[in-house]
C-alpha cells in the first residue's frame, strides 16, 4: 500500500475531528439556549481494502450527526407545559376576581350591605328625621354603585380576556404556517434520506410546544426511529406531520389552515373552515392557556354579551341574583306602605291587536305574534260572585281563522254559561261584564292552542311557566294581603290573596287569578256582614299593557300590602323602594333619589309609624329566595353572598395548589429532559479534549508520513 494512501487515512481522521469539534462548539455555544438539543457526530469507518494477510483500513468518517432526544419524554413534558399554562391563565384571573370579592366582613359588597340595614336602623328609630332619609338615600345608592362596579369589573375582564383570545389566535396562526414552512424544508433536507436537519427540528420543536401551550392541540407523526450510537440513545420521528384541534385537522405535512375569530353575542371564539368550506365552532375543545381563558370567561352566552357558565358567568350570575333577590325582597316590604294609588311599570309588553289585523287570518299576521297558534282546545273556569268555580266549558280554537273569528267562537261558548264576554280592548283579549268591567269570573285553566302566549298576554298564562321567563323578577308561592286605610291611618279592609303556580286552578297560577281574587265581590273581608266595606267596594285592581294598577273607588283611602310571602309587591314592583332587575340596573328609585324626604317608614299612612323601617331590619336575618340559573336557593342575603365569595377563594386556592402540583412535575420532567437533550458544559469540554487530541494525533500522523515522503525523496535524488 502506498504511503499516499496513509497521508489520505490520516486526512480523513483530521476532517472527522474537524466535524466533531464544530460539533462540540456548536454544543457550547446554545448551552443556555433552551430550545437547542444537543448534537453528537457517529464516527464510520471507510471501506477498508481487501488484502492479505487482511483487509487495511481506509480512514474514518462522520456518518451522520444526530440530535440527542427522547420524543416520548418531550412529549410528556409539552402536555404538562399546557396543563401548567391553563393553571397559571386561570390563577392570574382568579386572584384578580378575588380582590373585588373579600371573603372579609368589613370591607367590599358585605360591608355595603351591613351599613344599608344600619340606615333602616337610624330610620325606625326616628321615622321622621330629615337626615336619616338622606343617610339611608346615600348608603343605598353606595350599595348600587358597589354592584355596578362589580358587574362592570367582571365584563372588564371578560373584554380582556376575549381580546387575549383574539391575540393567542393569531399566534397560533404564525406558528402553523412557521411549521409547515419549516416541514417543506425538513423534507427538502432530508430527501436523500443521509442528512438530519437538527437545527429545524429544534425550531418545530420549539414551535410545536408553544402551539401545545396555547391551544393544547394534538400532534400525529408517524415512523418512530431509534438510533444508539457512540453511548448516546435518541428517539425522534422521520416522516408524516398532522396537527388536530377538536378533530378537526388544522395542519397536514406543509398544508395548514388558519383558526378565525367569530363572533358570539360580542364574545370572541373560535372556529375552523371544515372541507365544505363551512364554518364549525371549536372552542369547547380548546385547552392549554385559551383553554384557561374559556374557563374563567365561560362558552354560553347570554343575548346582553354576559356569559352563562365559566368563573365570570358564575360569579355574575350569583352578583345578578344577589341584586334581584334584594330588589324583590326589600320592595316587596316597602310596598307595605300604603299609597293612594298603585300603578306599576310596564312588567312585560304584550302584542297589541289592531283592528284591521284582527280580521286577518292567524297565519297572515303570524310575523306580528310571538309564535304561531296552533290548533286546540282552550279550557275556561267560570266562577260565580264567590269565587267558586261554577263551570268549565271547552273552546276549539282553529289556527286558521281571525282573531275576531276566535273571540266568536269563544262567544257562542260562553253564551249561556254567563253574561261575561271576549273583546278586543285596546289591542287586547279580555272578559268584560256588560257593563264594559273587566270580569273575574273568567279564567284561562289551559290554552291548548297557545293563542295568548303568542300574543304575550302574560296574565292568562300559567305562572309556572312564565315565572323567570316573562316577568322581570320572579314570584314565589305564597300570599299577601291587601290592606286598605281610610286617611287616619285606620285599618279598614283587609284580604288575603293566594300564589299558588303548583295548583290546578287558575284562581291562584295566573296573574289574572290574582286580579280575580282581589276583585271578587261577594267576600265579607270584615267579618260584619256589611256588602259595602269590603276590598272590592274600595279598590279595583287591572293589568293593563303590562301594568298593575290598584284604582281608588273613592278619594279618602290608601292601600298597601302585607305579610307578602309571595314577593308580588318586589315582583311586580308596587310602590318600589329599589329600581332594576339586576347587578347592573340596581338603583334607588328615582323619585327617592331625587327626594329622600319621600323615604317612607310606616305601614299605614301615619308619619309616626315605622312598621316598614322595623320590616326591612328584619329582612337581613330573613332566608330568601335567590334564583340562579334555574335554581332556587334559600338564604339570608349576606349568606347568599358569603357562599359566592367562599366558593370564589375555594376555586382560586384549588387551582393555584393545582398549578403548584403540575409546576413541580413539570420542574421534574423539565430536569430529566435536559438531561438528555440538553447541553452539559463538563461533558462537551471532556469531548472537545478528545476530538481535539484525536485531531493532533492524525495531524502527527500527516507530520510523519511528510517526513517520510522527504526522507524517499531524498533516497532518490
Amino acid at each position: 500500500m502506498a504511503i499516499s494512501s496513509s497521508l489520505s487515512t490520516a486526512l480523513s481522521g483530521l476532517n472527522a475531528h474537524q466535524v466533531a469539534i464544530q460539533t462540540t462548539s456548536n454544543n457550547i455555544s446554545n448551552a443556555s439556549n433552551p430550545d437547542y438539543v444537543r448534537q453528537r457526530t457517529v464516527f464510520s469507518s471507510l471501506p477498508s481494502i481487501n488484502s492479505i494477510p487482511g483487509d487495511i483500513g481506509t480512514g474514518v468518517e462522520i456518518s451522520k450527526i444526530y440530535r440527542i432526544t427522547d420524543v416520548f419524554l418531550f412529549n410528556r413534558l409539552s402536555k404538562t407545559g399546557e396543563d401548567l399554562q391553563k393553571y397559571s391563565t386561570m390563577e392570574k384571573y382568579l386572584k384578580e376576581i378575588a380582590t373585588y370579592f373579600p371573603d372579609t366582613e368589613d370591607s367590599g359588597l358585605f360591608k355595603d350591605i351591613e351599613e344599608f340595614f344600619n340606615a333602616w336602623q337610624t330610620l325606625a328609630s326616628n321615622p321622621n328625621n330629615g337626615s336619616a332619609k338622606v343617610d339611608l338615600a346615600s348608603k343605598t345608592q353606595i350599595l348600587s354603585d358597589t354592584f355596578h362596579m362589580l358587574g362592570n369589573k367582571l365584563k372588564d375582564i371578560q373584554k380582556h380576556i376575549n381580546d387575549s383570545i383574539k391575540t393567542k389566535t393569531d399566534e397560533a396562526n404564525n406558528i402553523l404556517k412557521e411549521i409547515a414552512g419549516l416541514n417543506g424544508k425538513i423534507n427538502a433536507h432530508e430527501a436523500n434520506g443521509l442528512s438530519n436537519a437538527n437545527e429545524l427540528r429544534d425550531k418545530r420543536d420549539a414551535l410545536e410546544k408553544r402551539l401545545k401551550e396555547i391551544l393544547g392541540v394534538q400532534i400525529y407523526k408517524n415512523d418512530v426511529q431509534s438510533v444508539s450510537a457512540q453511548g448516546e440513545e435518541t428517539a425522534d420521528y422521520s416522516k408524516d406531520y398532522q396537527i388536530t384541534l377538536g378533530g378537526y385537522s388544522l395542519l397536514n405535512n406543509t398544508t395548514y389552515k388558519k383558526l378565525k375569530t367569530i363572533d358570539v353575542f360580542g364574545n370572541t371564539n373560535i372556529a375552523i373552515q371544515k372541507e365544505d368550506f363551512n364554518e364549525v365552532d371549536i372552542t369547547k375543545s380548546i385547552k392549554g392557556e385559551v383553554g384557561g381563558l374559556l374557563n374563567i370567561r365561560g362558552y354560553e352566552f347570554n343575548t346582553d354579551t354576559t356569559p352563562k357558565d365559566g368563573t365570570i358567568g358564575d360569579i355574575l350570575s350569583s352578583l345578578n341574583s344577589l341584586a334581584q333577590g334584594m330588589i324583590r325582597s326589600i320592595n316587596s316590604i316597602y310596598s307595605y306602605s300604603a299609597q293612594h294609588t298603585v300603578q306599576t311599570q310596564n312588567n312585560y309588553n304584550p302584542i297589541s291587536i289592531s283592528p284591521d289585523m284582527a280580521d286577518k287570518p292567524l297565519p297572515m299576521i303570524e310575523k306580528y305574534l310571538s309564535h304561531p297558534v296552533r290548533d286546540g282546545n282552550m279550557i275556561l273556569n267560570i266562577y260565580d260572585n264567590n269565587g267558586k268555580i261554577s263551570d268549565n266549558i271547552t273552546v276549539n280554537i282553529d289556527s286558521k281563522k281571525s282573531i275576531n273569528e276566535i273571540l266568536d267562537d269563544i262567544n257562542s261558548a260562553l253564551n249561556g254559561k254567563t253574561d261575561t264576554t271576549a273583546t278586543l280592548i285596546n289591542g287586547q283579549i279580555k272578559f268584560v261584564t256588560p257593563e264594559g268591567k273587566e270580569s273575574p269570573n273568567i279564567l284561562v285553566k289551559d290554552d291548548g292552542s297557545l293563542l295568548f302566549s303568542a300574543l304575550n298576554e302574560v296574565e292568562f298564562m300559567p305562572l309556572s311557566k312564565i315565572n323567570t321567563t316573562k316577568l322581570p323578577i320572579p314570584l314565589e308561592n305564597g300570599s299577601f294581603d291587601l290592606v286598605v286605610y281610610n286617611d287616619n291611618g285606620k285599618e279598614i279592609a283587609r284580604r288575603q290573596i293566594v300564589v299558588n303556580m303548583d295548583s290546578s286552578d287558575p284562581k291562584f297560577s295566573t296573574l289574572e287569578g290574582i286580579i280575580s281574587q282581589i276583585n271578587t265581590p261577594n267576600i265579607d273581608d270584615n267579618n260584619d256582614n256589611n256588602p259595602n266595606n269590603d276590598i272590592d267596594d274600595f279598590y279595583e285592581a287591572r293589568l293593563i299593557n303590562g301594568q298593575f294598577i290598584l284604582s281608588p273607588k273613592n278619594d279618602n283611602t290608601y292601600v298597601g300590602l302585607d305579610n307578602d310571602s309571595a314577593n308580588l309587591g318586589g315582583a311586580l314592583g308596587v310602590n318600589k323602594f329599589l329600581e332594576g332587575k339586576d347587578a347592573f340596573s340596581i338603583n334607588l328609585h328615582e323619585k327617592l333619589a331625587k327626594d329622600p324626604s319621600k323615604i317612607h317608614a310606616y305601614k299605614a299612612p301615619n308619619e309616626g309609624n315605622n312598621e316598614v323601617a322595623n320590616e326591612m331590619l328584619q329582612l337581613q336575618f330573613k332566608e330568601i329566595t335567590f334564583y340562579k340559573n334555574g335554581q332556587t336557593i334559600k338564604n339570608t342575603i349576606t349568606g347568599f353572598y358569603r357562599v359566592t365569595t367562599s366558593s370564589l377563594a375555594n376555586e382560586t386556592q384549588n387551582i393555584s395548589n393545582k398549578k403548584e402540583i403540575t409546576q413541580t412535575l413539570f420542574t421534574s420532567i423539565q430536569n430529566e429532559y435536559y438531561s438528555i437533550s440538553g447541553v452539559n458544559i463538563d461533558e462537551e469540554l471532556i469531548n472537545l479534549e478528545k476530538f481535539q487530541r484525536g485531531y493532533q494525533a492524525n495531524a502527527k500522523v500527516i507530520t510523519t508520513i511528510n517526513q517520510m515522503l522527504d526522507a524517499l525523496f531524498g533516497i532518490k535524488q
